[in-house]
């Protein structure tokens, strides 16, 4: 006989996922529940049909809300972005000195170029990914009048590039993964799109409380704890993943004068 009242490690379960990622479904969303003393029970019935009432395109509007805020900040953004972070992640790239004249780059969430234009001049090629067009505009014009021709620009969400697999040298994701609603899938497709011994550097704030800087950004994630972004590399089958916090003058104040976001540097070998 099939169970209606579940309790937390069944709700999950049935939803197919991970106790942890239930708990933030619950801090989240406004799943059917109720706290009975220090314990949730679930009316399976309930999960069922608020699953089902569900609605994609709400998922959907959300990215394209997110598209249009980066397209219509694109010229302003090489000013706006230094209010959070400096010159330190693409000094900390160049400093590891991993880079080099015959190597194909591609960098994720490209932006106008903060990482594309400054490693450009060490390597091949760059292919830079983006889901702003107007951002990618921004990054063209840039390249141009620094007399940069070996930039190609993707417009394309994290999870289906059109690279071929195993191509790429060195992927650059400097803060990037917290706009992905599904990571790992964006982990998986750098896995990907590296070639075997090719790496990933990816640069991204530690997890922090300031919600009203992630949703001003259209951030989905508050940034992440390192050892949970260590181990869905790890998930994944990379190697050698290291974490470590970036030194430099990254703790600029926001716009709501709060402190700022320290940021860390993951690298990892496929």
């Amino acid at each position: 006989m099939t169970k209606e009242i579940l309790n937390m490690e069944e709700a999950a379960d049935l939803f197919g996922v991970s106790v942890k990622t239930f708990i933030k479904l619950l801090k989240e969303e406004k799943v059917p529940a109720r706290k009975i003393g220090r314990e949730w029970r679930f009316s399976r019935k309930a999960l069922i049909e608020w699953l089902s009432s569900g609605d994609s395109q709400a998922y959907s509007a959300s990215e394209g809300e997110a598209r249009e805020f980066f397209n219509n900040i694109a010229p302003e953004w090489d000013e706006i972005r230094k209010n959070y972070y400096d010159e330190s992640i693409k000094n900390k790239l160049i400093n590891m000195d991993i880079l080099d004249k015959g190597m194909t780059v591609m960098d994720l969430g490209a932006g106008s170029g903060y990482i594309s234009r400054a490693v450009a001049k060490l390597v091949k090629k760059v292919v830079a990914v983006d889901m702003s067009e107007e951002m990618l505009k921004e990054l063209k014009k840039k390249s141009n009048e620094e007399g940069l021709r070996n930039i190609k620009t993707v417009e394309s969400d994290a999870v289906d590039i059109p690279v071929d697999s195993s191509s790429i040298d060195v992927i650059c994701a400097s803060m990037f993964l917290h706009h992905m609603e599904e990571p790992v899938k964006a982990i998986r497709e750098m896995k990907r799109i590296v070639k075997p011994g090719g790496m990933v550097f990816l640069a991204d704030f530690y997890s922090h409380t300031n919600m009203e800087f992630k949703e001003r950004m259209y951030d989905v994630w508050p940034g992440f704890e390192e050892d949970k972004v260590k181990e869905w590399f790890e998930d994944t089958g990379f190697k050698n993943v290291t974490v470590e916090m970036l030194a430099g003058k990254n703790r600029k104040p926001d716009f709501g004068g709060k402190t700022g976001l320290d940021i860390f540097v993951l690298t990892a070998v496929r």
